[in-house]
């Protein structure tokens, strides 16, 4: 496989959201599978906090990234959830199969989904940020309902032992403001980029790693140029290893890493103690820096937010859902102390404060 690919689209494309939540019957889901399984190439299972999410695809990229991104699982169990990703050629037509208008109706490739039987179906992209979120949506949509474990769309980490999570909207420096601390700290550990599970078991909220290897937005290198020369010998989506600088500080090239080659392979934790819980906002019209909140002030600015939430990654949208997710999030902020970090000041002054009041416990 090649140390960087280019994939066709540089984003998500016809994806799940409360308006279009690209949600399909299951004589639909039928046909589209039994049409896409000619085309299946690869059959890989990987571990999603004790599910195991199946993919079927012909695309190799997807495949190669696929298997690095999860823990793999062991084939002999049986999938609880499945996601096609399928190139055809572009021969099927998305808007045969979907009842409602598209995001975007003149681009022939995107996702599908059935939740009675837990089954995604993405066509003619082989952009993996559209394969990931959709298999992570998959995981939710089930834990959620079936066994009360959150899923955060953030980043997380521990100060002498005591867990956070940063949850912020797209682009919020989610990112960036998780790795300062650990690696300014003597003490700190990292635990996940991205998506975090939080089960509740008597009385705590505990963190669990989803990803294996780290897929991530190549430009965090400019906080922290020192990860320049490692990003240039992982393997790379939308972006070259000889590239320029400054094509790696766009926002949409990815590259697919081992966290344990960020930081010191001791300060890399699959599971934390979640003690505080940061919501990340960028207004410049509010000179605010940091707050405490109510827990169910934490809850309404989530379930108000333009990205509900702040997780564009869901696929199972609703009112049965929105009181389940605003539930689980309620038991998260009254056992993690929730607080709000307006990011507009520098780096380094969001690092003491998440540091300050992590250690604060």
């Amino acid at each position: 496989m090649s140390r960087w690919v280019e994939a066709r689209f540089k984003g998500r494309v016809n994806y799940f959201t409360p308006d279009k939540d690209m949600r399909i019957s299951v004589e639909k889901r039928d046909e589209l599978v039994e049409y896409c399984q000619q085309f299946v190439k690869y059959e890989d299972d990987a571990y999603f906090n004790g599910l195991n999410i199946r993919l079927y695809t012909n695309m190799e990229h997807v495949h190669d990234f696929w298997c690095d991104n999860w823990w793999p699982y062991s084939p002999a169990v049986r999938s609880h959830g499945v996601v096609y990703a399928i190139d055809d050629g572009g021969k099927i037509s998305l808007k045969d199969f979907y009842d409602k208008p598209l995001n975007n109706p003149e681009t022939n490739a995107g996702g599908f989904y059935n939740p009675d039987t837990k089954t995604a179906i993405i066509l003619n992209t082989d952009y993996y940020g559209q394969t990931k979120p959709t298999a992570l949506g998959i995981s939710a949509d089930i834990l959620e309902d079936q066994f009360d474990i959150l899923s955060v769309h953030g980043a997380s980490a521990a100060i002498r032992g005591n867990g956070y999570l940063l949850i912020g909207p797209t682009n919020a420096g989610k990112t960036t403001h998780s790795y300062g601390p650990v690696i300014h700290h003597p003490r700190g550990e990292f635990h996940q980029d991205d998506w975090i599970y939080v089960s509740f078991p008597t009385g705590k909220a505990i963190g669990y790693a989803s990803e294996r290897r780290f897929y991530m937005r190549t430009n965090s290198m400019e906080n922290y140029p020192w990860l320049e020369p490692i990003f240039r010998k992982s393997k790379l989506e939308n972006v070259r290893p000889d590239d320029p600088r400054e094509k790696f500080l766009l926002s949409h090239p990815r590259v697919m890493i081992d966290p344990k080659h960020i930081v010191k392979p001791e300060k890399v934790v699959n599971e934390v103690r979640i003690i505080k819980t940061f919501l990340l906002k960028r207004d410049f019209n509010d000179r605010v820096v940091v707050r405490s909140l109510e827990p169910e002030e934490a809850v309404e600015i989530l379930r108000k937010a333009p990205e509900q939430w702040y997780n564009n990654y869901l696929i199972t949208y609703g009112k049965r859902k929105e009181r389940k997710r605003a539930e689980l999030f309620r038991k998260l902020f009254e056992i993690a102390e929730p607080y709000q970090i307006n990011i507009i000041v520098p780096v380094e002054t969001v690092r003491k404060i998440i540091i300050k009041i992590a250690e604060s416990h």
